[in-house]
Protein backbone atom coordinates (compact mmCIF):
# COMPACT_ATOMS: atom_id res chain seq x y z
CA UNK A 1 0.00 0.00 0.00
CA UNK A 2 1.34 3.49 -0.59
CA UNK A 3 2.09 6.07 1.60
CA UNK A 4 -0.82 8.57 2.17
CA UNK A 5 0.47 12.24 2.00
CA UNK A 6 -0.87 15.27 1.64
CA UNK A 7 0.63 18.16 -1.02
CA UNK A 8 1.43 21.49 -0.20
CA UNK A 9 -1.31 24.33 -1.80
CA UNK A 10 -1.12 27.59 -1.02
CA UNK A 11 -4.28 28.51 -2.92
CA UNK A 12 -6.39 26.45 -0.43
CA UNK A 13 -4.69 28.91 2.34
CA UNK A 14 -5.57 32.13 0.38
CA UNK A 15 -9.01 30.65 -0.31
CA UNK A 16 -9.79 30.54 3.75
CA UNK A 17 -8.14 33.82 4.30
CA UNK A 18 -10.28 36.48 1.90
CA UNK A 19 -9.73 39.09 4.22
CA UNK A 20 -5.97 39.20 3.86
CA UNK A 21 -5.65 37.87 0.28
CA UNK A 22 -8.51 39.06 -1.63
CA UNK A 23 -8.67 42.69 -3.18
CA UNK A 24 -10.92 45.53 -1.82
CA UNK A 25 -14.64 45.99 -3.34
CA UNK A 26 -15.06 47.81 -6.07
CA UNK A 27 -17.72 50.41 -6.30
CA UNK A 28 -20.39 47.90 -7.46
CA UNK A 29 -23.05 48.96 -10.36
CA UNK A 30 -25.37 51.42 -10.82
CA UNK A 31 -28.98 51.13 -10.83
CA UNK A 32 -30.54 51.60 -14.29
CA UNK A 33 -33.56 53.91 -14.41
CA UNK A 34 -36.37 50.48 -15.60
CA UNK A 35 -34.69 48.75 -12.09
CA UNK A 36 -35.23 51.30 -9.97
CA UNK A 37 -39.06 51.67 -8.10
CA UNK A 38 -40.66 48.22 -8.42
CA UNK A 39 -39.34 46.16 -11.05
CA UNK A 40 -41.67 43.50 -11.16
CA UNK A 41 -44.40 46.41 -12.30
CA UNK A 42 -47.75 46.20 -10.60
CA UNK A 43 -49.78 43.36 -9.21
CA UNK A 44 -52.20 41.74 -10.93
CA UNK A 45 -55.60 40.12 -10.30
CA UNK A 46 -55.89 36.42 -10.47
CA UNK A 47 -58.46 35.44 -12.60
CA UNK A 48 -58.33 31.40 -11.88
CA UNK A 49 -60.16 30.34 -8.75
CA UNK A 50 -58.44 29.82 -5.37
CA UNK A 51 -58.10 26.39 -4.05
CA UNK A 52 -60.20 26.11 -1.67
CA UNK A 53 -62.97 26.84 -3.90
CA UNK A 54 -61.84 24.78 -6.65
CA UNK A 55 -61.89 21.83 -3.66
CA UNK A 56 -65.43 22.25 -3.07
CA UNK A 57 -66.84 19.59 -6.09
CA UNK A 58 -66.43 20.16 -9.82
CA UNK A 59 -70.40 18.79 -9.99
CA UNK A 60 -69.14 16.73 -12.83
CA UNK A 61 -71.52 13.47 -13.36
CA UNK A 62 -70.23 9.98 -11.81
CA UNK A 63 -68.00 11.92 -9.08
CA UNK A 64 -68.62 11.50 -5.52
CA UNK A 65 -67.08 13.12 -2.70
CA UNK A 66 -66.13 11.29 -0.01
CA UNK A 67 -64.74 14.23 2.21
CA UNK A 68 -61.54 14.88 4.23
CA UNK A 69 -59.17 11.46 4.52
CA UNK A 70 -56.54 11.63 6.97
CA UNK A 71 -54.17 13.60 9.43
CA UNK A 72 -53.90 15.96 6.56
CA UNK A 73 -57.29 16.15 5.75
CA UNK A 74 -57.15 15.79 2.48
CA UNK A 75 -60.02 15.88 -0.29
CA UNK A 76 -60.91 12.79 -1.48
CA UNK A 77 -63.80 11.13 -3.66
CA UNK A 78 -64.24 8.56 -6.26
CA UNK A 79 -65.89 7.92 -9.73
CA UNK A 80 -68.58 5.45 -11.38
CA UNK A 81 -68.75 4.23 -14.51
CA UNK A 82 -70.02 7.46 -16.49
CA UNK A 83 -67.27 9.70 -15.37
CA UNK A 84 -64.89 7.62 -17.54
CA UNK A 85 -64.46 8.39 -20.92
CA UNK A 86 -62.84 6.00 -23.45
CA UNK A 87 -63.70 3.60 -26.52
CA UNK A 88 -65.02 1.02 -24.08
CA UNK A 89 -66.38 1.70 -20.97
CA UNK A 90 -67.00 -0.88 -18.33
CA UNK A 91 -70.48 -0.06 -17.26
CA UNK A 92 -72.05 2.33 -20.04
CA UNK A 93 -75.10 4.46 -18.41
CA UNK A 94 -78.42 3.46 -19.66
CA UNK A 95 -78.92 6.47 -21.38
CA UNK A 96 -76.62 6.53 -24.05
CA UNK A 97 -76.65 2.45 -24.44
CA UNK A 98 -77.49 2.42 -28.39
CA UNK A 99 -80.20 -0.25 -29.23
CA UNK A 100 -78.93 -2.97 -32.54
CA UNK A 101 -80.74 -2.80 -35.15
Amino acid sequence: MDETRQQDNPSAHRSFHPDKYAPAKGPGRTVSKEESGNPHGTPTKSMSSRGEEQGKGSGDKGVHDTGPRGRSQRPSGTKDASAFTGVDPQDPPESETRSAG
